[in-house]
């Protein structure tokens, strides 16, 4: 009796013992998607809830200054001007926003191109003028003041756009590009008799960053008096008197030599301190950004090239009289000569 009841008590444990073997075969041979689903479901929903965090802040942040939509800037000498560090709040776009390789063009068209020394900040009296051979990044001011500028054009809407400045007496610079003014002599004429700046933007929207890296310093300095020289050419050839008195280079370029020759042409040097119409984003976002970068000095940079300046006088309608009434008054480029 009792050895029948051992063999009960081993047969059993023998069983038991099998099916624990075939239960854990049975789970270690499951799949391991199917093993941590429970734990990838969570990791899902901690990357999507990240990502809508981030996707927020990059469009809606706080942030003293953005330097995102700073040109890149290489200089060991000239003294450029950018904004000191303040408490003043700035909405920030993400940098995947700032590139579009559509269009070769932007303060970060060429991301690996990097200052090698820092951007020196000065601070003006409101009684300074513009100085040949520097680089502006503001108005030489600390007054509730700003700079409109607009680059590329002319273009379909640049008429329209006056038609705006008009209404409300602002005048701009406009940057143009020497190889399209040919075909818009109407509008050049017309920039110019109703008091705006016409201003080089080289002739043919050439990458600077691009050239530097196939051609000498020599060379480029060849090229770019060509494509001032032609642009000044085909300007006159529109309006015979001109004097054209600024170079905005493209994509914001500069380089020392570059400020030696402005000087050499009798040019102040502009680049920017707001932009971003060109960003693949909501128009009411871009405009929002717009606003958050107001504040004593700016120079505002929008484009008029064949048909982006349908986007430009929307932002303008909207930028306009926002800046009014926060006090700002938009001036005259003479006024700082």
């Amino acid at each position: 009796m009792k050895n029948k009841s051992f063999r009960i008590c081993i047969a059993i444990l023998s069983t038991v013992v099998i099916l624990f073997i075939v239960f854990s075969n049975f789970t270690s041979c499951k799949p391991k998607s199917v093993q941590n689903e429970k734990e990838m479901l969570q990791l899902n929903d901690a990357r999507e809830e990240k990502s809508g965090i981030l996707l927020e802040k990059s469009v809606a942040s706080a942030h003293s200054d953005s330097k995102l939509f700073k040109p890149v800037i290489e200089s060991s000498t000239t003294i450029t001007t950018a904004y000191a560090s303040d408490d003043e709040t700035t909405t920030e776009m993400a940098t995947s926003d700032v590139v579009n390789d559509s269009y070769d063009f932007g303060v970060l068209c060429n991301l690996n191109d990097k200052p090698t020394t820092a951007i020196q900040t000065t601070k003006f009296a409101s009684s300074s003028k513009w100085e040949l051979g520097k680089l502006y990044m503001k108005l030489p001011s600390e007054e509730p003041k700003l700079l409109l500028t607009i680059d590329d054009g002319p273009g379909n809407y640049t008429g329209e756009i006056l038609d705006y400045l008009k209404e409300n007496n602002i005048k701009a610079i406009f940057f143009v590009s020497g190889d399209t003014v040919k075909s818009y002599p109407n509008i050049v004429k017309r920039q110019y008799e109703e008091g705006h700046e016409i201003g080089t933007h080289t002739y043919c929207h050439r990458s600077y960053y691009k050239l530097e890296k196939t051609a000498t310093i020599d060379e480029m300095k060849e090229t770019l008096e060509q494509d001032l020289q032609r642009t000044e050419n085909n300007v006159r050839d529109i309006v015979p008197e001109i004097k054209i008195r600024f170079l905005r280079m493209p994509e914001g370029y500069y380089r020392d030599w570059v400020g030696e020759i402005a000087k050499k042409y009798g040019y102040v040097t502009l680049n920017w301190s707001a932009a971003g119409d060109w960003l693949e984003k909501p128009d009411e976002e871009v405009i929002a950004f717009f606003k958050s970068q107001i504040r004593p000095g700016t120079i505002i940079l929008l484009h008029d090239g064949r048909n982006r300046g349908k986007r430009a006088l929307k932002i303008l309608k909207e930028l306009v009289p926002y800046a009014l009434s926060k006090g700002y008054m938009f001036v005259d480029p003479n006024e700082f000569f």
